[in-house]
């Protein structure tokens, strides 16, 4: 039997059963369930929904029994732990503790006979704790790691331990709570998962470590940050640190060093400029500091300050080589120096004139597409009036086809305005600046469309942790969701819905817009913020001009805000849009 034709029979089964839970009929559905485990004895899917119907029933011991076996089956499925987590923390709440016991005793029991993968073993070692751990030297070590007084036999055992055991102990000191008596263990944990390219689970303990501290410790802190730039994520370095100018003036150069990453990925051209003054200053007298600063210069294309401190540079080398100190440095003639300023200008002559090209053929792209988008409407235009023409000049006009000339002409011409008011919002001189809130916007965008959502058969939910306000134009940024919902409603096939949270992390607004839709398919996520680029008909006269994601980027740009797509995202597709509460786009509120 093919593939496609099981999974056709398995979802008919799956269908079945499915109406006979809603109505009620557990004890037939059970049975039908047993039926589709006799059919698929080797998948673990019908063992979950077995496990689900008893617990319904709260017979507990045949759920955790059905459970058991569908995580016995979890190896070629692991995506499909989370099923068996959920229904773990669920049964360890209402079960009794003889029952919850009993399961956790035959859970280890199944992992010592080989019977569960070495894989989803390990992810009940790290979501459950050390009651799953089946190597008793390991447990031993385990408790060791609670105390620097065991660090070099913890150091021993890390230099042959698996990956596994290393994120064992890892996953230990993350949910103990005992930090103080292990400063250095943790320390030294953190540097191995560093080098074994740990990095999720080291920014976790990372962490945890600053949250328990009174005063982060800097060294954690620039850790966090490099692992984040390795990683090119710094979601958890935003939620752990309130990375603003503040931490620039209280930093030290490593901080900084790696603040000036940040602050170029974030688009944070001011903070990136106040963090490069800070680090000139500790360039003054020290050379290797001077130097990495000077590379930066080189990346941000920042050449005059490039050549002063390069002159700096020479000038400490020089003082140095005086006090005998820098012996080995050679003397640089007039004629060097002079070839540096020829070279200088000529790298900036280049650039200046790569950057003029780069800007010529970003308008030269958006002019190409605006000439293709208006010509197609503009064409069918001039085709159906040259065509009624030449039949009224014939005499075979008549004036249904009359009016149907101007249905078209109307249709299409709307079709352009459609267009024209997608890049209103961004290019409008007509603005209204006031103090908004945020929250207000999302809920009235979703009351403004909540007709055409229901009718498209798609729900929709605000999760709400704060009030948050914006200063800027209230209208215009409330664009940003009318194009996200529009553009979900044009995704989502059928049983839609849409979810939109909003909350504040020390100064940062966090939006995450989510849709159960089909998501965006890989070869698309790198374009789908480019003017014009589009999966859709634009025919269709409910947008594919390409123009909604641009349009909502530029004008959160306007708020140095940014909005990515969340890669890791497996439900439909979701946004993540972060904006900072500064002076220039948040006004305080007042008690007047």
């Amino acid at each position: 039997m093919g593939r496609a034709n099981m999974n056709y029979l398995s979802r008919q089964r799956f269908d079945e059963i499915s109406k006979l839970k809603f109505n009620g009929n557990l004890s037939a559905a059970i049975a039908r369930c047993y039926d589709a485990i006799s059919a698929y004895p080797k998948d673990n899917f019908f063992y979950k929904v077995l496990g689900d119907l008893y617990f319904q029933e709260k017979n507990y011991e045949a759920a955790s029994q059905a459970y058991l076996e569908h995580l016995k089956r979890l190896s070629k499925k692991p995506e499909h732990f989370k099923a068996f987590a959920r229904f773990y923390r669920q049964f360890t709440s209402e079960a009794s503790v003889d029952l919850c016991v009993h399961f956790r005793e035959e859970i280890v029991k199944a992992i010592e006979n080989g019977e569960v993968a070495p894989n989803i073993h390990q992810r009940l070692v790290e979501t459950f704790g050390d009651v799953f751990v089946t190597d008793d030297y390991l447990k031993i070590i385990l408790c060791k790691s609670d105390s620097d007084r065991h660090l070099k036999e913890i150091k021993r055992f890390i230099e042959t331990a698996s990956i596994d055991d290393v994120r064992s102990i890892i996953f230990h000191q993350i949910r103990q709570e005992n930090y103080g008596t292990n400063t250095k263990t943790r320390e030294y944990l953190i540097s191995v998962a560093e080098k074994k390219t740990l990095y999720s689970e080291a920014q976790r303990l990372v962490g945890k470590t600053i949250a328990e501290q009174k005063s982060p410790n800097p060294t954690l802190i620039r850790t966090l940050l490099r692992m984040s730039r390795k990683q090119m994520d710094y979601h958890y370095a935003e939620q752990i640190l309130t990375i603003d100018g503040g931490l620039v003036e209280k930093s030290d150069f490593n901080i900084l060093y790696e603040l000036v990453y940040y602050f170029d990925r974030t688009e944070n051209s001011e903070l990136l400029d106040k963090t490069l003054k800070k680090m000139r200053n500790s360039a003054e007298s020290s050379i290797p500091i001077a130097r990495t600063l000077y590379n930066f210069y080189l990346t941000f294309d920042r050449f005059e300050d490039a050549q002063n401190l390069s002159e700096h540079i020479q000038k400490l080398i020089d003082r140095k080589r005086t006090e005998k100190k820098m012996g080995q440095y050679q003397d640089r003639s007039e004629e060097q120096l002079e070839s540096e300023q020829i070279v200088w200008q000529r790298v900036k002559d280049l650039v200046s004139e790569k950057e003029h090209n780069r800007q010529m053929l970003a308008l030269k792209d958006l002019l190409k597409g605006f000439s293709h988008e208006l010509g197609q409407p503009i064409t069918n235009i001039r085709y159906k009036i040259q065509l009624q023409q030449m039949r009224i000049k014939r005499g075979i006009g008549t004036m249904d086809e009359v009016q149907d000339l101007f249905v078209t002409i109307l249709a299409q011409t709307e079709r352009i305005g459609v267009m024209l008011d997608r890049f209103r919002p961004i290019v409008s001189s007509k603005s209204v600046q006031e103090s908004f809130c945020v929250n207000d916007c999302v809920k009235q965008v979703f009351a403004d469309l909540s007709d055409r959502l229901s009718q498209c058969g798609i729900t929709y939910g605000f999760q709400e942790d704060s009030q948050v306000s914006l200063f800027g134009d209230r209208i215009q940024f409330s664009q940003v969701f009318y194009n996200l919902v529009l553009n979900s409603m044009q995704a989502i096939i059928s049983n839609g819905e849409i979810t939109v949270s909003i909350s504040t992390v020390r100064n940062i607004i966090w939006i995450f817009f989510s849709d159960n839709g089909p998501g965006i398919q890989e070869e698309n996520r790198k374009k789908i913020f480019e003017p014009f680029f589009s999966t859709k008909d634009p025919t269709s006269g409910n947008g594919g001009e390409g123009l909604g994601l641009f349009v909502v980027w530029n004008i959160l740009k306007m708020y140095k805000g940014i909005i990515q797509l969340n890669h890791k995202f497996n439900d439909g597709a979701q946004f993540i849009i972060r904006i900072p509460v500064k002076e220039e786009n948040h006004e305080p509120s007042s008690n007047n």
